[in-house]
């Protein structure tokens, strides 16, 4: 079996030379905007910035471009889903940028070439996290913006035949969507790189030059990049980045491990979302995943890993049982304590930004995150309510 993400597998050998090469010769010397981080948050960043922005914008990376989460996931746009433990305006927030995605790959979108494979392909809930009754829940979601349906036992047997029967209601929103994580990735680099955008990877940022309540420089191998405002985007080592500068977040890595099959003979009708998650991609592949692992930085697949995926997913697709694997993955998603992201100005800086720690929305998330951080630094300050993503929250969490 490979071990190695689907996502990565389904590019062309051009396409993964352009996400997997070192981008631009050497890092500048200095730069208006330095964004710490080139995943989709990181390069929605900057491909927002530079919609108004003429001045020098520099994304840098100790990896590839999207080779940390962002290439390692399912590729659901699950905001439905959103828990409803999350307050109102971060559920909205998720509902937006499932919908800017759909703007953004329409045929004349900037992300139409080479497609992003956004397909509306809905979701589907049976693990019975909701409040209350659920015919009252999908009502009020639907009423917010959220249009969702309540299904009964039988309806869900008539809905999803392949769904195990032992369920007994399912929570079904059908805006939800699935997509293809690194053609996004490429349709954003290559764009960016057409606008003078500077890209840099496989270039590990190794010390900071600090003044009172300023980032003056990074370095990086032989470099000193200095620059007027730094946006770490790092996913968790923007953890231990913030750290650095002075503020400490209980921002860290958790191990997930995802599964995918070779095409199956039937057909899923939806994404479902249980003990695990499985959807089906257009060939007939099945994709599952993923854990949830408090181990630290820990990115090897294991077979108890792979195992534990697998049987969750046949326990809510008995026909699954029979399936042949052809490769598991393993991402690390930055997580905070509370579920949701900071997206905020580091405490105590006059020029550094965070926007980290979306955990298991950080795919979906990525283009509002972009666009309120851009707009943030365009404006001089947050043109959106922000405040439940401050990092103030966190201000007397332990180092």
């Amino acid at each position: 079996m490979k071990v190695e993400s689907i996502w990565f597998h389904d590019l062309s050998s051009e396409e993964r030379r352009f996400l997997e090469s070192s981008g631009d010769a050497t890092p500048p010397r200095t730069t208006d905007v330095l964004i710490i981080g080139a995943g989709l948050i990181g390069l929605f960043t900057a491909w927002f910035l530079r919609q108004r922005f003429d001045g020098s914008i520099c994304v840098l990376d100790s990896l590839g471009i999207s080779h940390g989460a962002s290439g390692h996931n399912t590729g659901g746009l699950f905001a439905g889903q959103t828990s409803h433990k999350h307050p109102p305006v971060f559920r909205d927030w998720a509902i937006e940028a499932r919908e800017l995605y759909a703007d953004l790959s329409t045929s004349d979108g900037p992300l139409a070439d080479p497609g992003i494979d956004f397909v509306r392909s809905g979701s589907l809930r049976v693990d019975g996290k909701w409040p209350a009754r659920l015919t009252d829940y999908a009502a009020s979601e639907t009423q917010r913006g959220n249009n969702s349906e309540a299904l009964s036992q039988a309806a869900l047997s008539d809905f999803e035949p392949l769904l195990s029967n032992r369920f007994s209601e399912g929570f079904y929103c059908k805006d939800d969507a699935t997509f293809h994580p690194l053609r996004t990735a490429l349709a954003l680099a290559r764009d960016l790189r057409r606008n003078d955008v500077s890209l840099i990877t496989h270039t590990p940022v190794s010390d900071f030059t600090i003044s009172p309540g300023h980032l003056e420089a990074i370095t990086c191998g032989d470099s000193t990049v200095s620059a007027g405002t730094f946006v770490l985007t790092s996913g968790w080592a923007a953890g231990e980045m913030s750290a650095r500068l002075g503020f400490s977040l209980p921002l860290g890595p958790v191990k997930g491990q995802a599964i995918a099959t070779t095409a199956q003979h039937f057909t899923l009708r939806t994404c479902l979302m249980g003990a695990t998650m499985v959807r089906q991609l257009q060939d007939g592949r099945i994709v599952a995943g993923g854990t949830q692992e408090f181990v630290g930085p820990d990115m090897e697949a294991t077979e108890d890993g792979r195992r534990r995926v697998l049987a969750d997913a046949v326990g809510m697709v008995p026909d699954l049982a029979n399936a042949s694997l052809d490769r598991t993955w393993v991402g690390l998603r930055p997580h905070i304590p509370d579920g949701m992201p900071v997206v905020d100005r580091l405490p105590g800086s006059d020029n550094v930004f965070l926007a980290a720690g979306h955990f298991t929305k950080g795919v979906l998330l990525a283009p509002v995150t972009g666009q309120a951080i851009a707009d943030w630094l365009m404006a001089g300050s947050a043109s959106r309510d922000l405040q439940h993503l401050s990092a103030a929250r966190f201000a007397d969490s332990p180092e």
